[in-house]
């Protein structure tokens, strides 16, 4: 195909202005097809604030031309009649918005929806009375055997005719296609991963450092990522050894994790604290840095694993969900989740190997280039979406 496809990206996660940094991993798809497409993304939600009815939102970030449609939140008091007008204002507020996307486009070619349910029925509807054929690319992490996520029956049942009647899903990482799988998701499947900005997180051509630093970003959420154990481990590790220190960064509750580290006498020696950070600030921090960590108890492909291989810095980790699909041993250590006896032999290790220079940073770099680069992943989709319109 030569012309330029005109794709809407639909999401059940999406950046907004009441939760800023809700799916941006979706936000990076879209810029990514947009170096090659025209592409809308469209992306509704309730808003507590909202003194209208319905209140559309128009920015162009990116080459991306972005629609919020935000509705006054719901607040009726009896259950039945709440749902039905949650469901009538969030359908109504979608076909607000896909009448302003199509009249930007001025052809919708392919839907692009992100996270199955519960935005995907509106990429069902699409197909069904506008036929306009339609992926999903899945990044849910509830999906996988490990979580155990319990959903209602209705939700089952309309996410399986939502992913039958896609062309294709494209989960982040095999772990999550097994999984999906698993869970009775019949339809074609073609992995792509996630992306990451390799002009903004590059590596340092050189660091100066007395101690190793060691960082740690996520959302701090215990049961996920572990934060407790990362501390259990590091107060062994400051009884070995004590030129390291290790920064655990994030938008989630810091107090009970100082707490612990108090208790471990660990705080402000070894384990250090930082709140939320902006994207600029956060491949600052990893350029400065020597290693990145995680040890989650169930993952998917988490965007700081990439953006840290981008920068250049080793990966210590858990084999947590697509991890294992691209730590080798060039790039890293991995470890089974839980396993902290494990987790202090990956950090005593790669401490050393750091010191002995073991780890290159260009080789690093040039893995997230390769496989997670606006360029790669853009070019992939555009494949893809060609393929699907060839055979329509």
């Amino acid at each position: 195909m030569n012309k330029k496809l005109n794709i809407l990206f639909l999401s059940t996660w999406y950046p907004n202005r009441v939760i800023p940094t809700f799916g941006n991993f979706v936000q990076k798809h879209a810029e990514s097809v947009a170096l090659k497409a025209n592409v809308v993304a469209l992306f509704v939600c309730s808003d507590i604030n909202n003194k209208q009815k319905y209140e559309i939102v128009e920015t162009d970030i990116n080459n991306v031309h972005t629609i919020n449609v935000y509705y006054k939140k719901v607040t009726h008091n009896i259950p039945i009649l709440s749902f039905f007008q949650k469901a009538n204002r969030y359908f109504k507020a979608h076909f607000i918005g896909i009448k302003i996307a199509t009249a930007r486009l001025g052809k919708i070619d392919l839907v692009h929806h992100n996270i199955l349910y519960r935005a995907g029925v509106i990429a069902y509807y699409l197909k069904k009375f506008k036929g306009i054929p339609y992926i999903i690319t899945e990044n849910w992490t509830g999906y996988l055997p490990s979580k155990n996520t319990q959903v209602s029956w209705f939700q089952k049942m309309a996410s399986k005719k939502i992913a039958k009647n896609a062309s294709y899903i494209t989960p982040v990482s095999k772990d999550l296609q097994e999984a999906m799988i698993l869970q009775g998701f019949d339809t074609k499947y073609e992995i792509i991963y996630n992306v990451t900005d390799t002009k903004l997180f590059y590596p340092l051509s050189s660091k100066i450092t007395d101690k190793i630093k060691i960082i740690h970003i996520s959302t701090l959420d215990d049961p996920h990522k572990n934060i407790s154990g990362m501390l259990r481990v590091t107060e062994k590790l400051s009884k070995l050894r004590n030129d390291f220190e290790i920064w655990f960064i994030g938008d989630g509750d810091t107090a009970p994790h100082i707490k612990t580290a108090q208790g471990l006498n660990i705080y402000n020696t070894f384990a250090f604290f930082d709140g939320t950070k902006t994207t600029a600030e956060v491949a600052e921090i990893m350029r400065n840095a020597n290693c990145f960590l995680l040890f989650s108890n169930y993952e998917n492909l988490p965007c700081v694993m990439v953006e840290a291989l981008a920068s250049g810095i080793p990966i210590v980790s858990s084999t947590a969900g697509g991890i294992p699909e691209h730590i080798t041993d060039n790039l890293g250590i991995l470890v089974k989740p839980l396993d902290e006896p494990a987790l202090l032999d990956a950090l005593m290790k790669a401490i050393n190997n750091i010191k002995e220079g073991k780890y290159k940073s260009e080789e690093l770099s040039n893995y997230a280039i390769d496989n997670f680069s606006y360029q790669k992943v853009g070019e992939k989709f555009i494949d893809l979406y060609e393929r699907i319109l060839e055979t329509k």
